[in-house]
């Protein structure tokens, strides 16, 4: 193989490893949404749990918009890495890079 072969082995390996993260993201992410909404009903139940439901819950958003956004860029950069790259190659390509 040709160094622009093995140069476009190595985009698409680090695509699918961008895609990997995006995967591992997505049941934080689910997580955190159904933690968020069900805190806020045990929140508005009781009085004596209302303050510490709250502080889980804004750290559960926290998680929450962590985790998509993690999920959004490492789409984004997967996908960008797998099906397109051609930036990514020209610059690897240089023969003074």
């Amino acid at each position: 193989m040709s160094k622009s072969e093995w140069i476009w082995v190595a985009i698409r390996i680090f695509g699918i490893y961008l895609l990997v993260l995006a995967i591992i993201s997505i049941p934080e992410a689910i997580g955190a949404v159904y933690a968020h909404l069900h805190l806020a009903d045990a929140a508005g139940r009781s009085s004596d749990f209302a303050s510490m439901a709250d502080s889980i819950r804004k750290a559960a958003v926290s998680k929450g918009v962590t985790a998509l956004s993690q999920l959004i860029l490492f789409s984004v950069a997967a996908y960008y890495f797998i099906c397109r790259g051609k930036l990514i190659h020209n610059i690897a390509s240089r023969e003074n890079a």
